[in-house]
């Protein structure tokens, strides 16, 4: 470490600035997305009562839940800004967060060790997820804490082949569900009433057969002839034969969320691409003895996709009144004992390598830790998604629109768009 790291790192442990060590009155507010009761919320409860106990400086803790961050930002126009942290995913902090250009920077935060360790937090936290939480204007506005990604979950006890030899081609995997859809099986779960869910297969066809930068290059495009790439249509028709192949169980276009996934835990489906969050929260649903397992999105084109990624962790904003406090609460909940219990209490993955996943999820983790992650997630241009995007993807994946039709009528919306924003 160089020197001017050092001592940066040793300011922000024994809270340089004109600030004793000691807590006396001094205490950081925290608005948390965990609701209380949720497993989260208990793990970070136990280490904010460790910290004052350890540093006399006081945690109040907001349980917001998941709007902690949109209905925080309105707040930073006002003088007293009314958290010292906030808690939230990555897009949230690097895009709205920083978009308000209130975020204070954390580099600071990176180069100071975890407390009681000797790594620092940039060596814990990894290269890969600091630079999901950095922003397009190079703003590191997020410490991550956890990390959560997508896969093929499945229940090993029915396929126990699978868990120790998954699918590592898309044919391998149609294969599979051919065979299950011959024993009158519906293979594949799917809750068509999100669309978010429905342009997965899009996005992951086409990130597998013209990279993740080709992808991401599509809705910025602004005369919407990039829709009619042959690779785009090369992943559209994948969609469509995924579409007419009869997997998906009767009706799953018009059911709402979370049934299907419901059903799926209940045996009624065998896979269900899904986030990692998913085995807790249809765990009251499943069928006895269910094992939780699940492989990565498999090659397309002899291409693996890169996995998709979500990190969850603390920004703080320019007016935050105890900052240096809010900086060491960060470094101290890295530390090895709470991120042990995101795994064992809340279920989840912790960004540290060092600590296993929940059985639940550990086959994904072993994916993740590889650092092989995608640069972006669901390509992100306003409202793009939700006006052109997953309208057109909804219905081709419903089987109402041919490849064909989906490319054209993308290209066209997609000019017409950009066309209205001037």
């Amino acid at each position: 470490m160089k020197v001017g790291a050092a001592i940066v790192a040793v300011c922000l442990l024994t809270a340089c600035g004109g600030q004793a060590s000691g807590g006396g009155d001094r205490e950081i507010t925290v608005w948390s997305m965990w609701s209380e009761g949720e497993p989260n919320q208990k793990v970070l409860a136990e280490a904010a009562a460790d910290f004052e106990k350890e540093t006399g400086v006081k945690v109040r803790t907001q349980w917001k839940g998941r709007t902690a961050v949109k209905t925080f930002l309105p707040s930073l126009n006002t003088d007293h800004v009314p958290a010292d942290l906030v808690e939230g995913n990555n897009r949230e902090l690097t895009r709205q967060f920083a978009a308000t250009k209130a975020a204070l920077d954390l580099s600071d935060v990176y180069q100071a060790k975890v407390h009681g360790e000797q790594a620092t937090v940039a060596e814990t936290v990894g290269e890969a997820y600091r630079r999901m939480a950095t922003s397009a204007d190079g703003v590191v506005t997020q410490v991550p804490y956890q990390v959560s990604t997508y896969g093929w979950f499945f229940n090993g006890k029915a396929f126990p082949e699978l868990v120790t030899a998954p699918p590592k081609t898309w044919e391998e995997f149609t294969a599979l569900l051919e065979a299950q859809k011959a024993k009158g099986r519906k293979p594949l779960g799917q809750d068509g009433s999100i669309p978010n869910y429905n342009a997965r297969y899009l996005e992951h066809f086409a990130r597998a057969i013209m990279g993740d930068e080709g992808w991401h290059a599509l809705a910025p495009d602004r005369t919407g002839r990039g829709w009619l790439k042959p690779e785009v249509l090369q992943a559209a028709t994948m969609v469509e034969k995924l579409a007419k192949g009869g997997y998906f169980p009767d009706g799953f276009n018009a059911t709402k969320f979370p049934a299907m996934q419901q059903k799926w835990a209940g045996g009624e489906s065998d896979f269900l691409y899904q986030g990692t969050y998913l085995p807790k929260e249809v765990a009251p649903y499943a069928a006895p003895g269910f094992e939780f397992r699940a492989f990565r999105f498999p090659a397309v084109a002899g291409k693996t996709p890169t996995l998709n990624v979500t990190t969850t962790g603390f920004g703080i904003p320019k007016k935050a009144r105890n900052a240096a406090d809010a900086k060491r609460f960060v470094a101290f909940f890295l530390q090895r004992k709470y991120q042990e219990k995101v795994s064992t209490v809340a279920l989840e993955m912790s960004v540290r390598k060092d600590v296993p996943a929940a059985p639940q999820i550990a086959d994904l983790k072993k994916a993740l830790d590889s650092g092989e992650i995608n640069k972006a997630d669901l390509v992100d241009a306003g409202d793009f998604n939700s006006k052109v995007l997953l309208p057109l993807s909804d219905r081709l994946l419903f089987g109402e629109l041919t490849a064909a039709d989906f490319t054209a009528k993308m290209a066209e919306q997609a000019a017409a768009y950009w066309k209205s924003k001037g």
